[in-house]
């Protein structure tokens, strides 16, 4: 009996030891996805954990990267640098400079208490001088222990008094940065940019005056004497001077728009003529009484604004206009100032962007010129691989010429040097230049746009070497001084794992790992890479199919496709097993996302697939993939969903409409439904203007095809959304009207692009009732019953 007994003891003992794992095995359905949802430690729903360093704040000179702590009596913080190679950490500002910083501070009557800094964050601004403010926050977050990393950044932007200290000769420098208040409509002109130039302003390269825009000129304080100085003149809402439009930093990704010259005498500046752009009327309707946004919004075909690009000495005012040749078929984008200030640099394209031409100006004349050009017969894609070299004799510049982005060495008279890369792949990213031993460090897109590695080149072309040998995906954080490097890398198989690295590739040591403990006992499944061919029978496109836990290839599953389609970056070989689409399967749904021609990393003849056609070649790869997908025996082809936003909500709408039979259920959110209706930059870039391919613009219209709706369809869209107007689902509603169509149809009040916030969370769980309703999948019915 007690044998019996201690039997019974060790049997309950084991099912108690292995209740939790048990228990997380046996989660599927909702209660799977619910367990799946961010948050939790370490991310992926909780279901995996961080173990170590994933990100530093690198330090200047290859001195190491920083830690932080907080002294626990006075709150004070102290700083330190880490060796690399054997993590050993030393006081960054040792006990006599601490003592010399904070004697500083307390003259401009600063106080100090206990061994560390009245500050928690800084930035270098060069090797020797920090930037940082005492009445910050602190950005620099702490770990366990008061021991934090990565709090050098933020450098006390946006701070009403920033402070800059020479480390060697142990000067002070106080800063009173001017209260700039935003002017009425520039949340709304500059939303999603941050902390722009346009309300913000900008500091000389001395720190001696700050620029800013007030309503429509350029004015600049004299920080010593505290006197404003208005230095452009004649600006108002059809003039903007130093202000930029709506456009040009949506789709240039220029959003600022003054520049000070190296030496701080003359700025240089954008103005912007939107004299005749259309105005598009946004109304907000949250108060009784509505009030009307005007949004200055150039469409296709239509008018653009002309861009000037002057230079003007803040002294005397004297002002001098580049010879740019500006009209509104032309874009004037990246001004740069040479080193030694001796000319203007920018960038002049033309209205249909297949012709780029980098140009120089001389400040003193405005006399304009040529250093080189780049002709496509499609588009031009813009780059931000512009780097001076060797003292800025020469540049770095990269080109699609071969049909792949590769990196080039020009001087200013337009001569190339070298060319450093080539071959059937593409680079992405320029991490760093290594101007001391003339190396160049950067990312690229491989193995046909699945992969990222990362690569160095000497100046001269040689020594070309990729550094990463892991399959998979790299995301690289590299020390200014190129000694070191942190490289991020993951694959479908292989959760994220970060490892440091020497310039040269050779190992230093693991960083990080992710523990999947948890996340293995729920026995997911592993997303699985597919390859389709495209509708032209030939091309090989990637997808990525995900499966419910408990997966049985004997049941049939209802297909879930997710699209975006538009030219931008596709499937990738990294870690998703915890991510959104497979969170989404465990609700009995096999979840696909796959490519079409047209997207990015893949070259450019692959990209410009599209080009011309927009909802012709991108929406019949996904139905070519759909239809070779749902030939496995367990999808069910006669249950098929779309859904995506922006071009994906396009995507969804063309699909449901040009695939009546072979798609059944879609949600389409904020989306374009006549090129016509869109922005000028954007949509020429791709389809050149109405006037020029009215047949492309015909076909690729959503309302075209409003009497082909078949199966269920819900419409969703912000009401302020001053991106994809609203206007594009109010003219398809008209359409499926006039065809005598039923749909659904859902708006989301004072919501712009992205549908956020409470409204996001009810557009959430409305896209998840609506699949569950009309794809009904396996349990659907009590899987309803648990959302509201």
């Amino acid at each position: 009996m007690k044998r019996l007994s201690s039997l019974i003891l060790a049997v309950a003992l084991l099912i108690m030891t292995l209740a939790p794992d048990l228990a997380l095995s046996q989660l599927r359905g909702k209660a799977l996805y619910d367990r799946m949802e961010g948050g939790g430690r370490g991310g992926g729903g909780g279901l995996t954990v961080t173990e170590g360093i994933t990100r530093v704040t690198w330090l200047p000179g290859g001195i190491g990267y920083l830690e932080t702590e907080t002294d626990q009596a006075s709150g004070s913080t102290i700083f330190y640098k880490v060796n690399p190679e054997n993590e050993k950490r030393s006081e960054l500002f040792d006990s006599n400079k601490r003592d010399k910083i904070k004697s500083a501070l307390s003259a401009q009557g600063e106080t100090s208490r206990g061994d560390g800094l009245p500050f928690r964050s800084f930035t270098y601004i060069d090797d020797n001088t920090i930037q940082f403010s005492t009445g910050e926050s602190g950005n620099g977050g702490r770990g366990r222990g008061g021991r934090g990393r990565g709090a050098a950044e933020g450098g006390g932007i946006g701070q009403n008094i920033m402070y800059r200290y020479n480390l060697e000769t142990d000067k002070l420098q106080k800063i009173t940065r001017p209260r700039v208040e935003r002017q009425p409509g520039t949340d709304d002109l500059m939303r999603g940019m941050g902390s722009s130039q346009l309300w913000t302003g900008t500091f000389s390269p001395d720190f001696t005056t700050f620029a800013f825009v007030i309503d429509y000129d350029i004015y600049v304080k004299d920080l010593q004497t505290d006197d404003n100085k208005r230095v452009t003149f004649g600006g108002n809402e059809e003039l903007m001077n130093g202000r930029p439009d709506w456009v040009y930093p949506e789709e240039l990704n220029q959003s600022t728009a003054y520049w000070y010259s190296p030496d701080g005498k003359s700025i240089a500046y954008l103005q912007f003529d939107e004299n005749g752009v259309f105005k598009y009327p946004i109304i907000h309707e949250l108060t009784f009484e509505a009030e009307l946004e005007q949004e200055r919004y150039p469409k296709a075909g239509e008018t653009n604004p002309t861009v000037k690009l002057f230079i003007v000495n803040i002294e005397t005012g004297n002002q001098v206009e580049v010879k740019t040749n500006s009209s509104e078929n032309i874009y004037i984008i990246r001004p740069q100032w040479r080193n030694d200030g001796s000319e203007l640099l920018f960038q002049r394209l033309n209205r249909r962007q297949n012709h780029l031409e980098f140009l120089a100006a001389d400040p003193a004349t405005g006399d304009v010129r040529t250093i080189l050009e780049e002709r496509e017969e499609a588009f031009v894609r813009l780059h931000n691989h512009f780097r001076l070299l060797n003292d800025g004799k020469q540049f770095l510049w990269s080109s699609e010429r071969s049909g792949w982005r590769h990196l080039y060495i020009y001087d200013f008279e337009g001569n190339m040097v070298n060319q450093l890369t080539e071959g059937d792949w593409e680079v992405s990213n320029v991490t760093l230049v290594d101007h001391d031993n003339e190396l160049i460090y950067f990312t690229g897109n491989v193995k046909n746009g699945l992969e990222t590695a990362f690569f160095k080149v000497k100046f001269d072309g040689s020594g070309f070497k990729q550094l990463t040998t892991e399959d998979g995906s790299h995301n690289i954080s590299m020390d200014p001084a190129g000694k070191y490097y942190l490289d991020t890398y993951s694959s479908l198989t292989s959760p994220p794992v970060t490892n440091l690295h020497k310039s040269d590739g050779k190992l230093v040591r693991n960083m990080a790992t992710t523990n999947t403990e948890e996340l293995d006992q729920l026995q997911l499944e592993q997303p699985e890479l597919v390859i389709f061919k495209a509708a032209d029978g030939v091309t090989e496109l990637h997808g990525i199919l995900y499966k419910p836990a408990g997966f049985d290839p004997n049941k049939t599953y209802p297909l879930l496709v997710s699209t975006y389609g538009g030219p931008s970056g596709g499937v990738r070989n990294s870690w998703s097993t915890t991510n959104n689409y497979s969170r989404t399967a465990q609700l009995g749904y096999i979840v696909l996302k796959q490519d079409n021609r047209g997207t990015t990393n893949r070259g450019k003849e692959y990209l410009t697939e599209t080009y011309l056609k927009f909802g012709q070649v991108d929406v019949d790869d996904q139905a070519a993939g759909v239809k070779q997908i749902t030939q496995r025996p367990y999808i069910d082809g006669s249950r098929v969903g779309m859904y995506g936003s922006s071009y994906g909500g396009y995507m969804t709408c063309m699909s449901l409409l040009r695939y009546p039979d072979l798609y059944h259920v879609g949600v389409a959110g904020s989306s374009v439904t006549d090129w016509r209706s869109y922005d000028s930059i954007y949509t020429e870039r791709y389809m050149r203007t109405p006037q020029e391919n009215q047949e492309g613009y015909e076909i690729g219209s959503v309302l075209k095809y409003a009497a082909n709706l078949k199966g269920k369809l819900l419409l969703t869209h912000g009401t302020i959304d001053n991106n994809v107007h609203p206007g594009n689902t109010i003219q398809l509603i008209d359409e499926l009207h006039k065809a005598g169509m039923v749909f659904d149809l859902m708006f989301y009040p004072e919501n712009r692009h992205g549908i956020r916030g409470y409204s996001g969370q009810h557009r959430s769980k409305l896209q998840m009732s609506y699949f569950l309703k009309h794809l009904k999948p396996e349990n659907w019915e009590q899987t309803l019953s648990t959302i509201w």
